[in-house]
Order: structure tokens, then C-alpha cells, then sequence
């Protein structure tokens, strides 16, 4: 965290950040969070995530699939760099050229050591708040996808779809997600 809890931020403070700043930042209810450069497999599991999630969203008209670094204003206080988003068509008029403004139909975080904590509690706290409807917590390293769907403005835990399982949702009807493709990737040496 590098900001003072006492004062809130906003939009225009995180907008203010210099360009040539190479940190990746999220604004979370006002407080402006720093996220260390993420791992090997982290970066590996977003990409064939991506790859699942766009080749059935695009070839089924559906919407549209991007990964980070995307902004994702939710509101003046909350800015968000999720992983992974898909926006269903009804939707596409959140996207602007800065960024989406307002809360995507799906958020994928892939879990690491530095923002895991955050990702399953602040973050998703503001996520079913602000209406993401469906939140998957991705553990590249439990080869796990944990699946929570927003009711009422709180995420219910729908499931844990392990290495073996295959992971379906009605958010994208026919989505059939082999959760052991998604955690196969390359392994460096240490």
C-alpha cells in the first residue's frame, strides 16, 4: 500500500500517476495499492485462460475477451486492473478508448502471493458490490479455479473446479473450460 489511509483518493489522483511510471496500480475504495510484476506460471495460466474464454466468446458472438493491463473504473474511488474480463455484447457500450467504465459481466484474478489476500477480500467485496456478476479466483499454483456468482450484491461460492474437472457456467451457456488445460505451462528451472 503506499498511500495515507486517512485520505481517500479518486480517479483524477490515479490518472495523475506519470506515464513513464512502469508499476502496475489498482485504486481500491480510495487507497492506491501497488502489485509486484507477477510469475511465470501467473502470466502463462491469464494466457491460456484467454485463449479458452476468446476462441468461445468470439465464435459464438457473444462479447468481448481482453486481459490486463485494462483499467476498469467502477467508481471515483475504485479503479481495477483485473486479469481477465469478458463483457457480454448487450454491454460493449462500456468500453471506451481509456478503459471500461463499469463492471464487467465476468472477472477472472489469477491468484498470486503478492495479491492474493487482496483479490479474495477487498477486491472481491467491491467486486459484488458494484455488480460483476460472475468472479473466478484462478490458483496457478493449486491448479484450482474457484467460481463465485454475485446474488443480492454479495458473491455466493458456487464451486472449487480442480486439475481433471471441467468448469460450465450460465453466465456463457456451452463454455466448457478443462480447468488441467488452463494450468498447462511451462515449468523454469529455479
Amino acid at each position: 500500500m503506499v498511500t495515507n489511509p486517512q485520505v481517500r483518493l479518486t480517479v483524477r489522483d490515479y490518472l495523475s500517476i506519470p506515464e513513464d511510471d512502469e508499476n502496475r496500480y489498482e485504486l481500491i475504495h480510495g487507497e492506491l495499492y501497488m502489485a509486484p510484476a507477477p510469475s511465470w506460471r501467473h502470466q502463462e495460466s491469464i494466457a491460456n485462460l484467454v485463449s479458452i474464454l476468446r476462441d468461445f466468446v468470439r465464435s459464438n458472438g457473444l462479447g468481448r475477451v481482453v486481459a490486463s493491463p485494462i483499467d476498469v473504473y467502477l467508481s471515483d474511488e475504485d479503479v481495477f486492473q483485473p486479469d481477465i474480463i469478458y463483457i457480454s455484447v448487450e454491454r460493449l457500450d462500456i468500453i471506451h478508448f481509456n478503459g471500461v467504465h463499469g463492471a464487467p459481466d465476468l472477472v477472472v484474478e489469477v491468484l498470486s502471493p503478492g495479491t492474493e489476500r487482496r483479490d479474495k477480500t477487498l477486491k472481491s467485496a467491491r467486486y459484488a458490490m458494484f455488480n460483476v456478476r460472475e468472479y473466478w479466483q484462478a490458483d496457478p499454483i493449486a491448479k484450482t479455479i474457484a467460481v463465485l456468482r454475485a446474488r443480492d450484491g454479495v458473491f455466493e461460492h458456487v464451486g472449487v473446479f480442480g486439475e481433471g474437472m471441467t468448469l460450465e457456467t450460465p453466465l456463457l451457456p456451452g463454455l466448457r473450460v478443462d480447468v488441467s488445460a488452463v494450468f498447462d505451462y511451462y515449468v523454469p528451472q529455479a
